[in-house]
């Protein structure tokens, strides 16, 4: 009996703590993780492209459409990074993600951890409506992305 109970309290914890990490990541196995973080950069990227034609002047500056993009980007930034993390999760025939990323974790995080501070600075600078505040943030937000591309997206 006391057998029964000791193997089933180990199963109990086994499972208690894979769902912790289930729960953690949102995502049952690597393939789900890269599929997760390419989405969420995707649409990071779609907002940051949109406003980057109102920085160039490609299309006609819109305060309010700009700001919104500015939101949506922020909250997007602390997003993908989770689907880097996963085991299995490294890259393969379905990620254009380097393995330096893995080789120099601290320092990816800290791009990370960049890009999110960038990223609310230019949500802040799009309030103010002025392409002037807006245009030296954006620039050092696309910075930060370039870099780190360059370095860790093949």
């Amino acid at each position: 009996m006391k057998k029964s109970l000791s193997v089933l309290f180990t199963a109990v914890a086994l499972g208690l703590s894979t769902s912790a990490v289930a729960d953690e990541n949102a995502f049952n196995d690597g393939d789900k993780a890269v599929e997760y973080r390419q989405k969420a950069l995707s649409v990071m990227q779609q907002n940051f492209a949109a406003m980057a034609e109102m920085v160039k002047g490609e299309v006609d500056y819109d305060a309010q459409v700009f700001a919104n993009r500015a939101n949506d980007f922020e909250k997007l930034a602390g997003i993908p990074w989770s689907g880097f993390a996963v085991e299995g999760a490294m890259p393969g025939d379905n990620s254009d993600a380097l393995t330096a990323i893995w080789d120099n974790w601290e320092d990816f995080q800290q791009r990370s951890n960049d890009l999110q501070q960038y990223a609310s600075k230019l949500a802040s600078a799009a309030e103010s409506g002025s392409m002037d505040n807006i245009k030296p943030v954006f620039m050092d937000t696309a910075q930060t992305c370039k870099g780190c591309h360059d370095e860790y997206k093949d």
